[in-house]
């Protein structure tokens, strides 16, 4: 083990072989992140299945502020890339929020 932390954003979601590499990243090295607004987790995904969380999306064009714009990433879809991780780690997503939590407050203020 090199003992790197690994982030995990939803184009590392894309197929069924990224899903098995990324249930298997050490607990207390996972970190997650949107790339927004790149990196979206398109439904031709194979992590998209397991995703529990939606929000309302129109066209650029059409923006309001209480939906997002279609096709652009945005922080709060940070939930999304949880759901899949706890679902293919078979784990409790409070739990492993709160793991990842712990992983980011060690990683960017080390007095934690």
């Amino acid at each position: 083990m090199l003992g790197f932390d690994v982030g995990i954003n939803g184009c590392s979601l894309k197929t069924e072989e990224n899903l098995q590499v990324a249930a298997l990243i050490p607990e207390d090295r996972l970190h997650i992140e949107t790339d927004s607004p790149w990196c979206e987790i398109r439904p031709t995904h194979a992590g998209f299945k397991h995703i529990k969380t939606f929000y309302p999306s129109v066209k650029r064009e059409k923006w309001n502020p209480d939906a997002l714009v279609k096709s652009r990433n945005e922080p709060c879809q940070i939930r999304q890339v949880l759901e899949i991780l706890s679902c293919i780690r078979s784990a409790d997503i409070d739990m492993l929020a709160d793991k990842i939590y712990q992983n980011s407050c060690k990683m960017f203020f080390s007095t934690v």
